[in-house]
């Protein structure tokens, strides 16, 4: 189960008429590329009739969210209507986890290994359990799974569009987070930030091309081994452009796995 990253409309979203950065790829280099949950593969909704019922039900869900707060927001929260496209990318577990792993350096003095293998994410759930059982306000250690594009900057727990409970945030704390990490840690500009995205982007430190035997290429039998700080780095910018891309069009963003 991989993780991407989605920010626009939820009834893109929820329809389905957006693709990863997988699909992208495989698109354009020709390649056949089959998004599956649980064995069965997940198609576009393509009849306009369904597509409203599920724009009508998320505007219906922002509606009555806005309502529940202790003092109400004003409707709608954001707009499902117009037309803004929409970012996504694959920060994937290792990735997202090594910049959890670095907020929590600084949040939790939590130890920071200077390397990750892939497959890598175990301590992530002790992790956000110590920030939990301590209350740190921080986003990236609650296990939110969506950001709404909100001027209020909070997390809370409510019910999403499809009935599953989540935790929930809003675009611009995350903004705050990341432009508080940066100043911390790097204090890079944007064009250095957006460059982390492909720079640094699953680089294997380990990786060794493997010699023919008998013609075939065996399988390695070590996992590749990856900096951690440059894997933080990638998912920060693809964090950061997404949180530009909500800010921008007042969207929301989601963790898509």
């Amino acid at each position: 189960m991989g993780l991407d990253i989605y920010a626009g409309q939820l009834t893109r979203y929820y329809s389905r008429n957006w693709k990863t950065i997988a699909q992208q790829m495989a698109e354009d280099n020709g390649w056949k590329c089959t998004i599956v949950d649980s064995g069965n593969e997940i198609k576009t909704v393509e009849d306009e009739a369904e597509i409203k019922q599920i724009n009508d039900a998320v505007c219906q869900w922002s509606d009555n969210l806005a309502s529940a707060f202790e003092q109400p927001l004003a409707t709608p929260l954001w707009s499902e209507s117009c037309e803004c496209g929409y970012y996504s990318d694959k920060p994937d577990w290792e990735a997202f986890g090594a910049l959890i792993m670095l907020q929590a350096k600084h949040l939790l003095n939590h130890p920071f290994p200077e390397y990750v293998e892939g497959g890598w994410f175990p301590d992530l759930e002790s992790i956000i359990e110590k920030a939990t059982s301590e209350k740190i306000y921080c986003s990236l250690l609650s296990n939110v799974e969506i950001w709404l594009p909100i001027p209020d900057m909070c997390i809370f727990q409510a019910t999403l569009p499809t009935g599953k409970e989540a935790t929930f945030s809003t675009v611009s704390l995350l903004k705050q987070e990341l432009d508080d990490l940066n100043q911390l840690l790097w204090k890079a500009d944007e064009d250095t930030i957006i460059s982390w995205r492909n720079d640094k982007y699953y680089n294997a430190v380990n990786k060794k091309q493997p010699k023919p035997i008998l013609g075939f290429i065996p399988r390695p039998k070590h996992k590749e081994k990856f900096r951690t700080e440059e894997l933080a780095q990638c998912a920060y910018s693809i964090l950061y452009q997404a949180v530009s891309f909500a800010s921008e069009h007042k969207v929301p963003i989601v963790l898509d796995y």
